[in-house]
């Protein structure tokens, strides 16, 4: 079968894209990239999609970064596409954050394709990762020491918002692609050394395994990471009804838990219900080890009333008596940029501010006198959106309409006219429609969606645990 065929068949079986949306695809310049982006070009007519293209320079590699830059413009040009090609100072970050290399360059590099996806209106973000590229990371996963989450490896799609339309894709077949489209793609020469892990996995241990063990090694270990995907998701789905079980509230950057209630949680499932309770406040998995798990464990099993331990990010575990508490201290953790799809109807949660978005339907009829709303809340013609709505933290630039003003101002105006403090600006979420904003957070939405006497349905908005958050109380 032709391979546009087969990435064809897996966008279709994940439901990886929808008929009108705009698409942002991750463009390295290195073979996966480029025929990623060759294949969704091809495909664009038949899936009703508008692709973007976005180029990160990490500015790690001098020159050759800034040739890798030229030829992806380049490319986009020639293919008539739009194209948002940037550099940051990752360098720069990774000291100031204290990480890696390639974790410094994954953080910036996340959160600048969801910034591409923001200002132009994007549905999905697509990346070129592989059958090979997961091969690697569940190994790498399984040499570190991981459960089952490490071993399922990277997902189809992540969070409905990243997706790898590749990822069963052999890299030898990507590269035969190239060779048959007369697609020309740079190459990196980073990953041609041996001091990085992953490296000497795909250059050492791989073929090393294939030669003396298992000549279908890649095909064996992502049919492993399959396998493990589906239980993991049947053990997340447990652990979840107990968590909510187990939860006495949140919000605020606080998760509460009542202690007996997780103590009769099998053990198999209270590790993760640990690890829902720090997703829940820091927004990810990442800097949360095995290691800390087992401290929270010892403190909720231990005796005594009062016991608190320190963990990364500056969140603290407090148990006091019946009660288990994690709190993060935002004075420690920067708001990262984030951006999520709204729930309509439903809940979204906003790990990074410790705080949730509720969306609710409703019949203009039964919309209560509008002058009373407060300001946790608002009321927004729901025909007059374009969707999908997401939430997400300002950007340099952005611009509003707030409710009674007739055209635009700066978001950063509006802050300051409303005596909103610099140092809380970045905790107060902006629901966005495309490139507007329709809402912002705890203080005005805008006057274009605004309900008038033609409204037929009401999207109802509002800040679940208002006022115990006070960034925007």
């Amino acid at each position: 079968m032709p391979l546009i065929q087969l990435v064809a068949e897996k966008i279709k079986e994940h439901a990886m894209v929808t008929a009108g949306e705009t698409i942002v695809v991750g463009v390295s310049g290195g073979a996966d990239s480029v025929s990623l982006l060759h294949i969704l070009y091809m495909l664009k007519d038949e899936l009703k999609i508008k692709l973007v293209v976005a180029h990160l320079n990490h500015r790690f590699r001098g020159a050759e970064a800034d040739a890798d830059a030229k030829f992806v413009s380049e490319l986009a040009e020639r293919w008539h596409l739009e194209a948002y090609v940037e550099s940051r100072d990752v360098p720069a970050y990774k000291n100031t954050r204290g990480v890696s290399a390639q974790v410094a360059a994954r953080e910036v590099r996340y959160n600048f394709l969801s910034e591409v996806a923001t200002k132009t209106g994007a549905a999905r973000v697509a990346l070129g990762h592989h059958a090979d590229d997961q091969t690697e990371t569940i190994l790498l996963h399984f040499i570190r020491g991981t459960g089952t989450r490490g071993l399922r490896g990277m997902l189809p799609v992540r969070d409905n918002f990243f997706i790898r339309p590749l990822l069963t894709i052999r890299r030898k077949e990507i590269e035969s692609y190239c060779k048959q489209h007369g697609l020309a793609y740079r190459h990196d020469a980073s990953n041609d050394k041996s001091k990085y892990l992953r490296n000497r996995l795909r250059l050492e241990l791989v073929p090393l395994l294939e030669s003396q063990y298992n000549p279908n090694l890649i095909q064996a270990i992502n049919r492993l990471g399959e396998i493990i995907r589906e239980e993991d998701e049947y053990l997340d789905q447990q652990a979840g009804k107990a968590y909510r079980q187990a939860k006495l509230a949140s919000g605020g950057g606080t998760v509460r838990l009542d202690r007996d209630r997780l103590l009769a949680i099998p053990l198999a499932l209270r590790n993760r219900v640990i690890r829902m309770a720090w997703f829940e406040i820091c927004g990810d998995s990442d800097d949360l080890e095995y290691k800390h798990i087992n401290k929270v464990l010892e403190i909720i099993k231990g005796g005594g009333g009062y016991r608190q331990i320190a963990l990364p990010r500056g969140v603290t575990c407090v148990k006091n008596y019946n009660l288990v508490e994690f709190t993060i201290n935002h004075a420690k953790e920067a708001i990262p940029f984030y951006q999520y799809l709204i729930n309509i109807p439903g809940i979204t949660p906003i790990p990074e501010v410790g705080m949730s978005v509720g969306a609710q339907l409703l019949a203009r009829e039964d919309v209560p006198e509008l002058s009373g709303a407060e300001p946790w809340e608002a009321f927004l013609d729901y025909d007059s959106l374009s969707m999908p709505l997401v939430v997400r933290r300002r950007l340099n630039g952005d611009r509003f309409m707030p409710l009674g003003l007739d055209g635009t101002i700066k978001l950063k105006k509006f802050f300051i006219d409303n005596k909103i403090p610099v140092n809380i600006r970045n905790y107060i979420p902006l629901v966005v429609s495309g490139a507007d904003i329709v809402w912002v957070a705890g203080q005005r939405p805008g006057d274009k969606w605004k309900v008038t006497d033609e409204t037929i349905t009401v999207l109802r908005l509002y800040i679940n645990d208002y006022g115990k958050n006070s960034c925007i109380s």
